[in-house]
């Protein structure tokens, strides 16, 4: 699991930065014309009387390490010295090697020199060890040290300890992350929640895709159904086409074979006919022989029996009409056996047709039904088909990929979701950590807080407020002198001195904890009375000693009892530009 840096842990690296500025350049810069100041760690004291450019020190600082605006110029170019077309502003931090270690261990070498050229044309750059740097990286740069200009818990300039005191408790909490170098938990909050947004627009995306994709599975679904049922009532008709074709085969064949068993009847009529003729023609024969012999005994006048031949004449009559009768029928089952044959050879062709025919469907099927029935059915199944209206024969694929899209859509929304989760975790876990770090940083700013206002009278309190939401959170400082109950530090409540000694008082008690290796505060104590002025200052030369590795610039116009080893710049004004002295005490 990820390990998040404690309060304490803060205040470990804030005393490991090591690094301090040894010295700042300005050139060309309001009443600085070339002044080379140097600085130590510890207690740096800039002192002179007031016009004499001290307060530019410390604006040469901020604007070289990329303070964009200030309150003394509405533009960085009226910065530059009356006369002067350019300025250039330099501040150089030490990287010397300590105990064979580096105070900036990512840069190898023995200082980090930051120079900022500014123009009258509104042009300004950066250099940083002799390169050019854009803003963006050297803010980026600057960032790793801790160092933000802008931030007046790092660099409070004249009358910033009364704009902090104004400022909303929203904008301190934010000025308090930015100075111990933890606006890295609000950040991550913020990329956490960018992510949580991300997601959630994919999820809505998906959850609309997820409604097309499921209307489009349901519509090919339909369209699929409509198609499987047309082919299975296609099927249903080939099979009753197929089966109506042999029907019609089969019907052909009866036929067939009923003209055939008729002109075989009919071939056994012909042949007892021409029995019939034979028959009576041999018989008609005898008796025309029986009666020429008759008639030749009565041309030899012989005596004949009439009545006999009276008889064989009605005889060879009736002989002789039959075999005509039979010879007419005959001659009618001829030509019957003639119609039926050409009928025969007619339905002999049609049934090969018939069975060309249903061959082409199919293999000859058993037929139970008529015709007429099957046909019956096929017109039903027609219409049924007809009845499905148009049928897209692509429906099948269409269903097929949307189906696989609904269901591969389905599998992105669980991922998602999943996701989702996850991403609600991490959001609320990154608060949570947020929220602990700040609670732990108060925990320990607040006793100091309290203990340095008992010094002067007073008593105080730090309270978080807003931690649901990181983007409403603030800081209220509670402060009451004289034995009151402490109040939240405002301009309707408190003396301009109270809201000084207040807010001094935080910066103090917050020093141990802020990253950067430099604080500085100009003018602090222009409107204390004497005795808090000589309380808070007995405070702030006892934090210094307490950090020696911390570098500390105070400017003030005022003499300050100082001990030993503390630098003292003295800044005065010759013939309208500024000169740089050094005591030592």
């Amino acid at each position: 699991m990820e390990a998040e840096k404690s309060a304490s842990a803060l205040k470990e690296a804030a005393k490991a930065t090591g690094t301090y500025i040894r010295e700042v350049i300005l050139e060309n810069f309001m009443s600085h014309e070339y002044s080379r100041i140097t600085l130590t760690p510890g207690l740096n004291l800039i002192t002179g009387p007031n016009g004499a450019g001290k307060s530019s020190i410390l604006l040469g600082i901020a604007v070289a390490l990329g303070q964009t605006y200030t309150d003394r110029a509405g533009k960085l170019s009226d910065l530059i010295r009356r006369g002067e077309k350019a300025a250039r502003l330099t501040v150089i931090f030490d990287n010397r090697e300590v105990d064979g270690k580096r105070p900036i261990p990512w840069l190898n070498s023995d200082q980090l020199v930051v120079t900022r050229y500014l123009k009258r044309s509104g042009e300004y750059w950066h250099y940083i060890n002799n390169r050019l740097k854009t803003k963006a990286e050297a803010d980026h740069l600057l960032r790793r040290l801790g160092i933000n200009p802008s931030n007046m818990l790092i660099i409070m300039h004249q009358n910033m300890i009364e704009e902090f005191a104004a400022r909303n408790n929203v904008e301190k909490l934010r000025m308090v992350e930015d100075a111990v170098g933890a606006s890295q938990f609000r950040q991550r909050i913020v990329e956490a929640e960018a992510k949580l947004r991300d997601i959630q627009a994919q999820e809505r995306s998906l959850k609309r895709a997820l409604e097309d994709a499921k209307a489009a599975v349901s519509y090919w679904k339909e369209q699929y159904e409509k198609l499987l049922m047309r082919r299975r009532l296609e099927d249903e008709k080939r099979r009753l086409e197929l089966e109506y074709a042999w029907a019609l085969v089969a019907e052909m064949e009866a036929s067939v074979s009923r003209v055939r068993e008729r002109i075989d009847a009919l071939m056994l009529e012909e042949r007892k006919l021409r029995g019939e003729i034979e028959y009576h023609e041999l018989e008609v024969d005898r008796i025309r022989r029986s009666l020429i012999e008759l008639i030749d005994a009565v041309k030899r006048g012989e005596l004949v029996n009439l009545e006999g031949f009276e008889k064989d004449l009605d005889i060879l009559l009736e002989e002789k009409g039959a075999a005509e009768v039979s010879k007419y029928k005959l001659k009618v089952n001829q030509s019957d056996q003639k119609r039926l044959s050409y009928e025969l050879r007619r339905l002999e062709k049609e049934l090969a047709e018939r069975i060309r025919n249903a061959s082409a469907l199919g293999e000859r099927v058993k037929v139970e039904r008529k015709p007429n029935e099957i046909l019956e059915e096929i017109k039903a199944t027609s219409l049924k088909i007809a009845s499905l209206g148009e049928v897209l024969e692509e429906a099948e694929d269409m269903y097929l990929v949307a189906d696989a899209r609904y269901r591969e859509t389905e599998q992105r929304s669980m991922e998602v979701e999943e996701n989702l989760k996850k991403a609600l975790e991490e959001v609320e876990y990154r608060k949570e950590v947020w929220r602990k770090f700040l609670r732990d940083l108060i925990s320990r700013v607040e006793p100091q807080f309290d203990a340095i206002l008992s010094s002067v009278e007073g008593r105080g309190r730090i309270v978080l407020r807003g931690l649901e939401d990181p983007e409403k959170a603030s800081l209220e400082l509670h402060v009451g002198f004289r034995g009151a109950e402490p109040i939240m530090l405002d301009a309707q409540t408190h003396s301009g001195g109270e809201r000084i000694v207040g807010t001094l008082a935080f910066l103090l008690a917050l020093q141990r904890y802020v990253k950067s290796p430099f604080r500085a505060v100009d003018e602090f104590d222009v409107h204390l009375d004497p005795l808090n002025r000589e309380r808070m200052v007995k405070l702030l030369l006892n934090v210094a000693e307490e950090e020696p590795r911390t570098q500390y610039i105070i400017i003030t116009p005022g003499r300050i009892p100082v001990k030993e080893g503390v630098n003292i710049i003295l800044v005065q004004n010759v013939g309208g530009r500024s000169a740089i002295g050094r005591l030592s005490e």
